[in-house]
């Protein structure tokens, strides 16, 4: 599916909302994805996309992955 720049905008706004002091809050995320999905905007599903793919690459840059060689 094709996004549009107005979704990216409106994902990146909710995404920028749900964070507190630079850590993304799961409560705030599942709430607003929620508020998303009741109202319908125009665009909601590409613009609930775009926050899925958001929260996607934050929880893998803060995630670490150890390997030893033992």
């Amino acid at each position: 599916m094709k996004i549009t720049k107005q979704a990216r905008r409106e994902g990146r706004e909710l995404f920028n909302a749900c964070r507190v002091n630079g850590v993304l809050d799961e409560n705030r995320v599942r709430d607003v994805v929620t508020r998303v999905l009741t109202r319908k905007p125009r665009g909601y599903l590409a613009i609930a996309e775009h926050l899925k793919r958001l929260v996607k690459l934050d929880l893998d840059r803060r995630t670490a992955r150890v390997e030893n060689a033992v």
